[in-house]
């Protein structure tokens, strides 16, 4: 039986019109169909499958290929024309397996059209979603269901950096954000990207606040909330990254972890008890202590 779109695994069998826009063809129709068609996707999974064989956790050596250009390329030379025509020739079902660069070269005019395609469709919301969507909602579920915020608060982080430090398109945009020139379209696929992350982060934010009895102070947004937290652990990611022996990421959660204690001192900063008065914003709290301390005095707790 030959496959259809709809056999394909998410988000493959998902509608790629809007994301792939760089495939050629003659005839309007011709150009508005083949988005969906099946050897796209097929294509699309061979450089999918390469960027995860090279960026995954157990990053394999690719041999750099000279002939690519763009300077924001310089990390995924492993993406040559060959070795994405090679990976379709032994795809596995049910993608479509091709053989030869001629069904290819049919569809994309250039190479580089063909990867800023891939890095479009890797960026979009529809694949974060499904390399990440499940186990971020788990770990949503038990900021609420914990018995206390501290021990929600230690375990999401230490579950969250691990699953980032996992991802494969987490390295990638590293590497896209560090080296992509700003007409290059790249930091749109990452806004995107972000945007897919943090708009469920900030409803599960938004209710397990309310849960617990706590608000958000004055001076800061759900949205500045939502981005600090996840600048902490995506900072820890990095360093865990270049430096896995600086002991960040532990075997399990902790009370002394590093990313723990900068999530509790988010929490501690940044919000504040429903029923209670409302305290003066933070700046104003640590000018406070601050004062306090250059004069001696005793500071007094807000």
């Amino acid at each position: 039986m030959i496959a259809a779109k709809q056999h394909l695994p998410y988000p493959y069998d998902q509608d790629l019109s809007g994301i792939v826009t760089r495939v050629k063809g003659k005839r309007a129709a011709t150009r508005a169909a083949l988005p969906n068609e099946l050897k796209v996707a097929s294509y699309l999974r061979a450089g999918v499958i390469l960027i995860e064989r090279n960026l995954g956790p157990q990053d394999a050596l690719a041999e750099p290929d000279l002939s690519v250009h763009r300077p924001y390329r310089s990390g995924i030379r492993f993406l040559t024309e060959r070795a994405v025509v090679g990976e379709v020739e032994r795809i596995e079902p049910p993608f479509l397996r091709l053989k030869g660069d001629g069904a290819y070269r049919a569809t994309w005019a250039t190479h580089d059209d063909y990867i800023d395609d891939l890095l479009d469709f890797l960026f979009h919301p529809i694949n974060y979603d499904a390399q990440y969507g499940a186990a971020m909602e788990t770990r949503g579920d038990d900021l609420a269901s914990a018995d206390t915020f501290v021990e929600a608060s230690d375990h999401v982080a230490f579950y969250e950096l691990q699953a980032i430090c996992r991802m494969s398109l987490f390295r990638l945009q590293l590497m896209m954000a560090a080296t992509a020139r700003r007409e290059d379209g790249i930091h749109q696929a990452i806004a995107s990207n972000y945007n897919a992350a943090l708009e469920p982060w900030k409803k599960i934010y938004e209710s397990t606040i309310a849960a617990r009895g706590f608000r958000l102070c004055e001076g800061v947004t759900l949205d500045q909330f939502a981005d600090m937290l996840a600048a902490a652990i995506e900072g820890f990611a990095v360093r865990q990254l270049g430096d896995p022996d600086a002991g960040i990421l532990g075997d399990a959660p902790t009370t002394t972890s590093t990313p723990g204690m900068l999530v509790l001192a988010i929490l501690n900063s940044y919000l504040e008890p429903a029923n209670g008065p409302r305290r003066p914003v933070l700046r104003e709290r640590f000018a406070a202590i601050e004062r306090a301390a250059r004069s001696g005095e005793k500071a007094t707790e807000q």
